[in-house]
């Protein structure tokens, strides 16, 4: 391998890792309610949880982008046909519908956190923020949908930026106590259930992670494969470990707030901070909206080609169903969408996606990589 060879393979790698970590440290895990409600609701356990997380979640990225560099894979269906085939057409469809609703409980989780953000900062009711974040929504989709998508790595950057400043500043306030947590070990919950709590999570970002398959198409060796691999758990699993490590440095007190971030940056006495907290997080829920409302769109719109002929009236549909689908689960509030909703996600992962990734993929691998030496041979 030449170096301009080597240096856009490390492109390549760097991108599908960042692409990753936007995924999944979105506005969901920027609000701090998934650390809260899978990890830090633990008490001093909470130290260890994101790394078990970390680890399952890499482990699942690592085996999925190698079959789909082998397959060609292109959407996340055809991947987990090419996984569960011959039984694809159970299974796939399996994983199909868990990628389909925990997409559509993420713009909901979205509208939730918007609309609570919206109400603390100016005080107004929360169904009308709610209401008034999808109506800002609706019209960036329609005419700055280009320019959100274009400038989301950016946006998700400052983001990774504001959340390190936060955390470190957090850690640091006087009236934190990470230490006096983990010494006397403040918990009420026993290892067994904190560490089922950690492989729920993993299990329901795991199923995200088929947001990643068509950037997984670029890699082009198994050292690729690899390398996004340890690039991408290196960058989330060190925000992960420092958004827990903040919000438990406030254990409990904060194990109930929705938005348990803000919260605590209010109980600092830092406004600037806050300030500048809010308005990244608002960024990244509309960034986030867009972009989850716009691939479940184009799923649906290739399911219902034969049925609605026109494309803008196909897309006004669905993008209109969607939205209302979301408004109806944003009214459940944001942190029983994560408890509840994730959560049935994750148990459902655990069978249908972990599992069947850590064991049919190995053999699926090894299959396709002695089917390539026979040819060449």
């Amino acid at each position: 391998m030449n170096e301009k060879q080597r240096k856009l393979s490390i492109g390549t790698s760097f991108a599908l890792a960042s692409a990753w970590f936007g995924t999944h440290c979105g506005s969901g895990f920027a609000t701090g309610a998934q650390a809260t409600s899978f990890w830090v609701k633990y008490g001093a356990h909470a130290i260890y949880l994101p790394i078990i997380s970390a680890i399952i979640m890499a482990a699942v990225a690592v085996i999925m982008w190698e079959l789909i560099r082998l397959t060609g894979s292109e959407t996340y269906r055809q991947y987990a046909d090419e996984l569960f085939r011959p039984y694809h057409k159970v299974f796939g469809l399996i994983y199909e519908i868990l990628f389909i609703g925990i997409m559509v409980m993420g713009v909901s989780a979205v509208f939730a956190g918007a609309g609570e953000l919206m109400a603390q900062a100016l005080g107004w009711n929360y169904v009308l923020c709610v209401i008034l974040f999808i109506a800002l929504t609706v019209v960036l989709t329609m005419f700055g949908s280009n320019v959100i998508r274009n400038s989301a790595s950016v946006l998700s950057t400052i983001l990774i930026v504001v959340i390190a400043v936060c955390t470190i500043i957090g850690m640091r306030a006087p009236n934190a106590h990470l230490g006096e947590v983990v010494r006397t070990w403040d918990t009420e919950y026993s290892a067994g259930s904190a560490i089922w709590s950690a492989i729920l999570y993993a299990s329901f970002q795991c199923v995200i992670l088929g947001s990643t398959v068509n950037m997984a198409g670029g890699l082009k060796t198994t050292g690729d494969v690899k390398a996004s691999g340890l690039l991408g758990f290196a960058m989330n699993c060190v925000m992960m470990v420092l958004l827990t490590y903040m919000l438990l440095s406030f254990y409990p007190e904060t194990t109930g707030e929705t938005l348990a971030v803000l919260a605590i940056l209010n109980s600092i006495g830092k406004p600037w901070l806050s300030t500048a907290y809010s308005l990244m997080l608002f960024l990244a829920f509309i960034t986030t909206a867009i972009s989850c409302i716009g691939s479940l769109t184009t799923r649906f719109e290739l399911l219902s080609k034969d049925l609605i002929k026109k494309d803008t009236v196909r897309r006004f549909v669905f993008s209109l169903g969607i939205i209302l689908i979301c408004f109806g689960l944003a009214q459940f509030g944001l942190l029983n969408i994560i408890k509840k909703g994730y959560n049935a996600v994750g148990y459902l992962g655990i069978p249908f996606v972990i599992l069947p990734t850590l064991i049919l993929g190995p053999m699926k691998i090894k299959k396709l990589r002695a089917q390539r030496s026979e040819e060449t041979r």
